[in-house]
């Protein structure tokens, strides 16, 4: 996956030079026969880049940072112009890419609001302003009436999205300035052109090849969305042709429509649900949630979304709550199952349910919130068959206990990068996104019951490749979330379950990517967190390997007040003597309970009453001497991986077999 993603990036790179090379080469040369061997020679060192690359990797967070690059690159050009270092000879097909640029980020900026976005599509207009064609200014209204057209359509119509005021607003202003712009007259078509009859030709040509190129490797769906993107991406590339009306034939232009077309057939078209494939399975945890369990039913009960079921898992409830779900369940025929187990905490009750699930998308919902209103199922459903994605993040609004309104949280905008993990780890291993995530099932049994379900890691964090999946953000709140002072994440023992979570997910990053002055960084990024400005904060890391001396105690003190807690004592004091060197002899008794990132309350549980084996305060002692080598029999490699996957530091330790 980490070679894909450096892959991608020479791809983006390359995108970003073409303009830049581009105008130099027109600056010193402006012969139309010079300027077409060079498009000729950059577009075909853009499509052998394009099938270097396993063509179902273009998806949005590609198509979004090849945006970012290309929009980069063409105002340098301008403001290279501006201050008139030099000529551009090449205006009209600036205009072409900068007006393909704002488009996709007027899109882009829909689906994650942020201060980055907004920058783009603030400098993709100056652009546009600078090297306007005749006309141009009608086709930039055009696109921007359409944006703020299908955003009423979505919330007021389809109920797909929910109104935000920031979203509707940067719309609108679009609209204005391009109102502005345009001019009174209607531009002179020439339509005898060759140029531009040879790209709109090959415009309708890249929509055949791109969908033979895919259908070749993977099943596609002829969708609506697919079927609607393609009329808007054929609208806008044969449009503002019209309107350039290239002198010469622009073949870069071309390949580059090709990828971005390749991208939309990737991530609009429902590649992994099916028409008949749509049924959502929402698995409650619960324990002593008689209080609330009915309220929590009853919104699922409106929703206007009906193929769902429910599955409950009582984890050893001593309260009324079997009593009252049942009584409920006798006066309202609903498809729910009850299952009742011994208490084994929240993350094992859920992965005990999904033993149950038959649908084929998966949602965890705590027995003490409540659905947001009748339209979250319509809406989650409608956005994962809208973009190719194994998950979307949703956004919650606080209630506490009598039911009064808080705040609304919105999930930050995520991108599908290493820079996503290296920022987390700069925030010391807090998950950055909510946890209340629709999955795909294969995805939610694969990857989510390992990540989240068993080692208690941040859902959408895979620290076997060290990548995120590929989740995608939501534009509606569904959930209304309780948050009450007897929270057991409020105790001080759900603070080291909350502090375990984290250290694990930190130390996974930082064996894997060196950070340099990561304290200086750390205060840098949160800074920019903290005035929601974190899509813009730089982070500079590498492949490598981050010591944990002068950061796992700032951790570990920043989320508990006392550290002598054997476990957390244990994991601190390793960061501090850590010694690849230090080897010690593990034998495992062959009865141990080996316990799971998940499995924390219980582990805590034990150790408060003395019931720990004794085996674990060997191991304890030992991983505080910061034991960096520890060997064992080959039939015990497995359950040492485990064990020191519970104590945060199993990136740090090598492992040798006993000969």
């Amino acid at each position: 996956m980490i070679t894909k993603s450096r892959k991608l990036n020479i791809l983006v790179g390359i995108i970003f030079f073409i303009p830049l090379i581009e105008q130099i080469a027109t600056s010193y040369d402006d012969r139309i026969q010079f300027a077409f061997l060079w498009e000729c020679a950059l577009g075909l060192v853009l499509l052998l880049a394009i099938f270097w690359n396993d063509l179902r990797d273009f998806d949005q967070w590609f198509l979004e940072k090849a945006t970012s690059a290309l929009t980069i690159s063409l105002t340098l050009i301008n403001i290279g112009s501006q201050l008139n270092w030099y000529s551009v000879n090449i205006g009209n097909y600036i205009f072409q890419l900068a007006f393909i640029a704002y488009t996709l980020s007027l899109y882009f900026t829909e689906r994650h609001f942020n201060i980055k976005n907004i920058i783009l599509i603030f400098l993709n207009m100056n652009v546009l302003a600078n090297f306007m064609t005749k006309g141009g200014a009608i086709l930039i209204l055009l696109v921007s009436i359409l944006a703020l057209v299908l955003y009423f359509e979505r919330f007021l119509i389809t109920h797909t999205e929910q109104f935000r005021l920031l979203i509707l607003l940067t719309y609108l202003i679009t609209s204005l300035v391009a109102v502005v712009w345009v001019s009174a007259e209607l531009p002179d078509f020439h339509i005898n052109n060759i140029n531009w009859q040879i790209e709109a030709i090959g415009l309708v040509l890249i929509i055949f090849a791109a969908y033979f190129l895919l259908r070749n490797k993977e099943k596609l769906y002829l969708t609506t969305h697919i079927v609607f993107g393609t009329i808007i991406y054929l609208v806008v590339g044969q449009v503002v042709l019209i309107l350039a009306q290239p002198s010469m034939l622009n073949v870069t232009f071309l390949v580059l429509a090709f990828l971005i077309y390749l991208s939309l057939l990737n991530f609009l078209g429902n590649i992994a649900l099916t028409q008949t494939k749509r049924k959502i399975s929402v698995i409650i945890p619960t324990y002593n949630g008689a209080d609330t369990i009915v309220e929590t039913l009853q919104s699922v009960k409106i929703q206007t979304y009906r193929d769902w079921e429910v599955i409950i898992v009582d984890d050893g409830s001593t309260d009324d709550t079997e009593n009252v779900v049942k009584h409920y369940l006798a006066y309202n025929d609903l498809p729910v199952k009850y299952i009742k187990q011994d208490n084994q905490d929240q993350l094992n009750a859920v992965k005990h349910g999904l033993k149950y699930v038959t649908g084929d998308i998966c949602y965890i919902l705590h027995s003490d919130d409540v659905l947001y209103d009748s339209n979250v199922f319509y809406r989650a459903m409608s956005a994962l068959c809208g973009e190719r994605c194994d998950g979307i993040f949703i956004g919650i609004q606080e209630i506490d206990g009598k039911d009064k309104l808080g705040k609304i949280l919105r999930t930050k905008s995520y991108y599908n990068s290493e820079t996503t993990v290296a920022k987390m780890a700069l925030a010391f291993g807090r998950n950055p996104y909510v946890d209340f995530t629709y999955w795909r099932r294969e995805v939610f049994e694969n990857q989510v019951k390992q990540n989240y379900l068993t080692d208690n890691l941040p859902a959408w964090y895979d620290a076997r490749t060290n990548h995120g999946l590929k989740m995608a953000n939501s534009n509606f709140i569904g959930l209304k979330y309780r948050v009450f002072e007897g929270n057991y994440l409020n105790s001080a023992d759900g603070s080291v379950n909350v502090l375990s979570g984290e250290l694990r997910t930190l130390h996974h990053i930082l064996s894997r990517l060196y950070i340099p002055q990561f304290k200086f960084q750390s205060i840098f990024y949160r800074a920019f967190n903290k005035f929601a400005l974190s899509s813009i904060c730089p982070v500079f890391f590498k492949q490598g390997r981050t010591s944990l001396k002068n950061i796992t105690p700032t951790v570990a003190s920043r989320r508990v007040s006392d550290l002598s807690n054997p476990y957390v004592k244990a994991i601190v004091d390793f960061s501090q003597n850590y010694d690849v060197k230090k080897t010690a002899d593990i034998i495992i008794p062959e009865d141990l309970q080996i316990f799971d990132g998940a499995d924390i309350r219980l582990f805590n549980r034990q150790l408060s009453q003395n019931k720990l084996a004794p085996f674990y305060f060997e191991i304890m002692k030992l991983i505080g001497r910061g034991t960096g080598t520890m060997r064992v029999a080959q039939k015990d490699k497995e359950k040492i991986a485990r064990i020191l996957e519970f104590f945060t530091i199993k990136d740090y330790v090598k492992i040798e077999v006993k000969k």
